[in-house]
């Protein structure tokens, strides 16, 4: 008794679905969407305990590492007038400073708290222009490249 053809694509069908099934269900696990200051505190309700990144900038004066470990950093991220509080267990990067564009990747909590589990930011020098490099020329910091020759 030989296996008919319609079983064979009915069998391969199903292994294929399943297979699809199971790679969409598993990339849903690992998505974090991305959002900006704002549309996190438009959508706080929503948005709680799900894991999310955010852009914003630094509030000046607001970052505090623990005197105990400097491991646990308390800053705060904002966007025009709007702000979310950041906490993150861990090494932050040296750009991370006043005012530098930060992204934050963790989980919102109903408290309001953004608690990360990754802080990056970016070096604010490559967003300089050659007129701000012109004033650190002036000031010594900087050698001309003529000067080197």
């Amino acid at each position: 008794m030989g296996i008919q053809r319609h079983q064979v694509v009915i069998a391969a069908l199903l292994i294929v679905g399943g297979l699809g099934y199971l790679f969409f269900t598993g990339m849903q696990g690992n998505m974090v969407f991305y959002y900006t200051v704002g549309e996190v505190l438009e959508q706080r309700d929503t948005l709680a305990g799900r894991p999310l990144r955010i852009a914003g900038k630094v509030v000046p004066g607001t970052i505090e590492k623990s005197p105990s470990n400097y491991l646990d950093v308390r800053f705060v991220i904002h966007e025009g007038d709007e702000r979310v509080p950041v906490e993150f267990h861990g090494t932050v990067p040296d750009t991370l400073v006043d005012d530098s564009d930060a992204v934050v990747q963790g989980r919102l909590g109903d408290d309001g708290i953004f608690r990360a589990t990754e802080v990056q930011a970016k070096c604010p020098s490559k967003y300089e222009t050659e007129t701000d490099y012109a004033k650190y020329r002036e000031a010594g910091v900087a050698i001309p490249i003529d000067d080197l020759r």
